[in-house]
């Protein structure tokens, strides 16, 4: 396993080999929960050691060093580092394979159908095919396909996500599809693709 100080250097290395004339100083390391990567934090030595303002760079919210192989990954400061993990974490389970939302109902389920078709706003026809034909609505990373799980099921509309290994003619999410607006959105764009 790699050790703080190694992982730290080779954060150190990374940053001192951009085009910048800084020198750059760790003030943050620990290893994640599952003890599969160091979590680094650093920035310039005007930034963190004297506290001048102008010299903070920004973008990076924190360098992932894997515990085994020193391999390095980027966190952006848009991004929790609690997120980036899963991310990879959902990306090993998948193995190759990719996430999927559809629901665990059927066109003979009256009263969820019911729901499905005044939830978005469209004719029985549409809502059946959305349980037949189209019945698998999203692919996306997996966090962004729960968000929508939690969402529709707030809604009585009850789905599952599962893994598959073709995504054919499928709607991708990504994290634009944020609220229950632009779920109905992408499930009308579901029922126009008509697959």
């Amino acid at each position: 396993m790699i050790t703080s100080q190694q992982a730290q250097d080779i954060v150190l290395n990374h940053c001192h080999s951009t085009p910048y004339a800084e020198q750059f100083v760790i003030y943050f390391c620990e290893l994640s929960p599952k003890q599969d990567f160091w979590i680094i934090r650093c920035n310039s030595e005007g930034y963190v050691i004297y506290n001048q303002l102008e010299h903070c760079y920004i973008g990076v919210n924190a360098y992932l060093v894997d515990t085994f192989t020193g391999k390095i990954n980027i966190v952006s400061s848009g991004e929790s580092v609690e997120d980036f993990l899963q991310e990879i974490y959902d990306t090993q389970t998948a193995c190759g394979q990719f996430y999927l939302l559809r629901p665990t109902f059927s066109k003979e389920n009256k009263i969820s159908l019911l729901h499905l078709k005044q939830w978005i706003g469209c004719g029985y026809i549409d809502a059946i095919n959305l349980l037949t034909i189209n019945k698998n609505w999203f692919t996306g990373k997996r966090r962004y396909l729960q968000h929508i799980q939690i969402l529709l099921d707030k809604r009585d509309i009850k789905t599952e996500i599962i893994l598959a290994d073709k995504i054919d003619n499928i709607v991708v999410i990504n994290n634009g599809t944020w609220f229950e607006e632009d779920i109905k959105k992408e499930l009308r764009t579901v029922i126009g693709n008509g697959i």
